[in-house]
């Protein structure tokens, strides 16, 4: 067996940063830990943590043993500045590129406008923006940098255009956790779906009940509970949830809201909770730690997963919330519509989507043995085809596959 054959590079943040895909890179590489040797690059020194069936060093001492380069590489890429670094490592050396977050749109932004427009690693010279947007999305990508330089812009444009394509065709071979994503990913290099893991850690919780959990938290039994998790983005739909609850609580419904996560200073949460009267009823707890977050999950109900729009992320969030047995609602679109219907509830998408909404959450909170049989399903499901050594596996048949694309590049 060769040292290729035994050795890997992963380029990924990992924790403390506040990120799932930096859970995500630690759970999968204490599973591939068990077949090879993994080397964890970071993006400072400061950064490198001891971690379980790896190495962990940064990508200055990465750089300085040159030897590294000739292993295989696989690089933990999603949507915001944590990534930076993985961004620009997938452009110097061909590798698995993971693609958690298919829009890139909001990163590139970071390494470049964000910079000056240098877009150091990105692109040589000024308007480095302009330069990805036109190799990712010809020149329609060139009128809208043009378009954006005369104030002209909109959100949506960084969903219609997810400038991925600059590190996919540099890759070997990328990895998403959907078809949904699969099917937005543009390039000529091959793609496969790998299921986003389910946390190890929730098999630590299968001694805790709800009853206990609640009682941590000081939340009455009888009253229902909802619950969303994760750090609050304005995608995640947070007001429209907020203003469904208080259709009913107009109508006489009992319940509690807990958004536990950090949130979007702009969504200004706090203020939309006093404005509809709910502050009794909604609890924001800031970021959580995982123990936190694991008793707010076994303590509820139910999960309020909406997304739209959707980038084509996969939620880490859900998937630990279904292998716990936390039953989901969510958007009948995008990556989470993927789990059977006996698995997630789906509320269909709508226009407007209030008063579906409303009315599927009033059903779902007046029938909590129903919900608690739905977590049931959803937990023998999720654990069964989310397992971290499938995931592990998934991997290295990949890197293994794909190993020859990089001795043909090489020899081009």
């Amino acid at each position: 067996m060769s040292l290729f054959d035994r050795e890997l590079v992963m380029f990924s943040p990992l924790p403390p940063r506040r990120s799932g895909i930096a859970a995500y890179t630690a759970e999968l590489v204490a599973a591939l830990g068990r077949r090879r040797r993994v080397l964890v690059v970071v993006e400072r020194a400061a950064d490198i943590v001891d971690l379980p069936g790896a190495e962990v060093t940064c990508q200055a001492r990465y750089a300085a043993a040159g030897w590294l380069r000739a292993l295989p590489h696989v690089y933990q890429l999603g949507n915001n500045a944590d990534h930076g670094f993985v961004y620009r490592a997938c452009l110097r050396r061909p590798g698995v590129l993971v693609l958690h977050d298919p829009v890139l749109h909001h990163l590139v932004e970071e390494l470049t406008l964000g910079e000056g427009d240098q877009g150091r690693g990105l692109h040589p010279g000024q308007d480095a923006y302009a330069a990805v947007l036109r190799h990712c999305h010809g020149q329609a990508g060139a009128q809208v940098a043009r378009l954006r330089e005369l104030g002209v812009f909109s959100d949506a444009q960084r969903y219609r255009m997810p400038l991925h394509g600059q590190v996919v065709d540099a890759a070997l071979g990328v990895l998403v956790h959907s078809a949904h994503a699969a099917a937005g990913v543009r390039g000529a290099v091959p793609v496969r779906v790998v299921r986003h893991h389910v946390s190890p850690a929730v098999w630590q919780w299968d001694g805790v009940s709800q009853a206990e959990s609640r009682r941590r938290l000081g939340v009455p039994a009888a009253v229902p509970l909802l619950l969303s998790l994760g750090f609050a983005t304005g995608p995640k739909q947070l007001p429209l949830v907020l203003r469904a609850l208080a259709r009913l609580r107009d109508a006489g419904q009992d319940f509690r809201y807990v958004i536990g996560g950090a949130a979007d200073a702009a969504l200004e949460l706090p203020r939309l909770v006093q404005e509809l009267g709910l502050a009794e009823r909604v609890t924001l707890t800031g970021w959580l730690a995982e123990d936190a977050f694991f008793t707010w999950a076994r303590a509820a109900d139910l999960l309020v997963n909406l997304r739209f729009p959707v980038g084509g992320e996969t939620s880490g969030t859900l998937a630990r919330a279904l292998g716990m047995g936390l039953p989901a609602l969510v958007f009948d679109h995008g990556p989470a519509a993927e789990w059977p219907d006996d698995v997630v509830f789906k509320l269909p998408f709508a226009a407007d989507p209030l008063p579906g909404l409303a009315a599927a959450l009033a059903a779902l909170l007046a029938d909590r043995p129903g919900l608690a049989a739905q977590g049931r399903r959803a937990m023998q499901v999720a654990r069964a085809v989310g397992a971290v050594a499938l995931s592990a596996e998934a991997y290295l048949g990949a890197i293994r596959d794909w190993a020859g694309r990089g001795s043909a590049r090489e020899a081009g």
